[in-house]
């Protein structure tokens, strides 16, 4: 659910967009390269139907080996009903 809390937790990562990356890199130990150029994109996944379906926070991350796409989504409790989001989000 929507709330202050949930919507500063996003707004750190649009306001610091690396700030993904180094956490990934420094607390988690995910060897993912350093970027060249990050940005934070649109969050608008809805489809032509009228189902709106957003993500919290997505950044582009651009490396010397590649662009990856990163997704924040999070939740203040376990949802099961969520693993079925992750796959549409990935598609």
């Amino acid at each position: 659910m929507v709330g202050s809390s949930h919507e500063a937790l996003h707004r750190i990562f649009q306001k610091d967009p690396e700030l993904l990356t180094r956490t990934l890199q420094r607390v988690l130990h995910v060897p993912f390269p350093r970027p060249r150029e990050i940005a934070a994109l649109n969050v608008d996944l809805t489809e032509i139907e009228p189902v709106e379906r957003r993500v919290d926070t997505l950044l582009r991350a651009e490396t010397d080996e590649g662009t990856y796409l990163l997704v924040v989504e999070s939740q203040g409790k376990a949802d099961e009903r969520k693993r079925g989001s992750w796959p549409y989000y990935l598609s």
